[in-house]
């Protein structure tokens, strides 16, 4: 299913650095960005670089600059494309991890950087993450 979450209202914040591997089975994506609350804020992603077929350790975690604030399984979609990254969360995702339900991570100031995300995202997508949405040419 193809998400369009190009008017959506909420939060955006301008992804300052990147960082993303593949280590002991695990994908992870970690988003720089600066918020209101930390100068240098993140949002880690992380799944299973395999599906398990268990719900619980198959589903999409997700991280801010601490465990507290955290959650898993409550992505909605995921959709890079267009030079950003949109986050679509259910309500309990979003009060979890203390960003608004609909935020998006843009790269304007550092478009080079998108790439490598979409490219991580994608793998995610293809290791079983279905609410991964990646539009337009990766690599």
């Amino acid at each position: 299913m193809k998400h369009d979450l190009s008017n959506a209202a909420g939060a955006q914040y301008e992804v300052a650095e990147l960082f993303s591997g593949d280590d002991d089975g695990l994908l992870w994506l970690t988003l720089g960005f600066a918020s209101a609350a930390e100068p240098l804020d993140v949002l880690h992603v992380a799944c299973g670089a395999s599906a398990t077929g268990i719900a619980e350790e198959d589903a999409l975690y997700l991280e801010r600059n601490d465990q507290d604030l955290a959650c898993s399984g409550q992505v909605l979609a995921l959709v890079a494309g267009d030079g950003s990254i949109a986050l679509s969360l259910t309500p309990q995702g979003a009060a979890s991890l203390q960003l608004p339900a609909q935020t998006r991570f843009s790269f304007k100031q550092h478009p080079a950087l998108f790439a490598p995300a979409a490219a991580q995202l994608a793998r995610m997508r293809a290791s079983g993450q279905a609410c991964i949405e990646v539009h337009g040419h990766v690599g």
